[in-house]
């Protein structure tokens, strides 16, 4: 059986494992509006990473803060363990639950990075961020 010279390469682009991730492709490609992404987000079950392992005594943990693409410090969320570089987890090895909105409540002063460095991710700024947390607050 021979190749065929018309075949269109595969697409690369990594297949969302769920509703969010789904939600955050669809979004990016315009099949979603902006308020129904963020809407997912903040229903959805995420996770954080921290160098300290939460116990029954100490549930207060720092989370895992980068610098976002503009140099400000954004708190890293991730949907699915597989979204996470090896990097990450060496430099903060323990996962926390949380949702987004949650998220969005905890991250004052900081932008939000949903899978940073992930083709399936995004990042929001400090002041979106805080114009989602006066939403949520209403």
């Amino acid at each position: 059986m021979s190749e065929n010279p018309n075949a269109q390469p595969e697409d690369d682009a990594p297949t969302p494992f769920n509703d969010v991730e789904r939600a955050i492709v669809d979004g990016s490609e315009g099949r979603l509006e902006n308020r129904d992404v963020l809407s997912k987000i903040v229903m959805s079950s995420l996770f954080f990473l921290t160098t300290q392992e939460p116990t029954e005594t100490s549930q207060n943990v720092e989370p895992l803060i980068l610098q976002g693409p503009d140099e400000r410090p954004v708190l890293a969320i991730f949907t699915h363990p597989a979204r996470v570089a090896q990097q990450f987890i060496d430099s903060a090895p323990f996962a926390v639950s949380i949702t987004g909105g949650e998220a969005f409540k905890q991250a004052t002063g900081l932008g939000v990075a949903i899978n940073p460095g992930h083709p399936i991710g995004l990042v929001l700024d400090a002041e979106n961020v805080a114009t989602i947390r006066g939403l949520l607050a209403d």
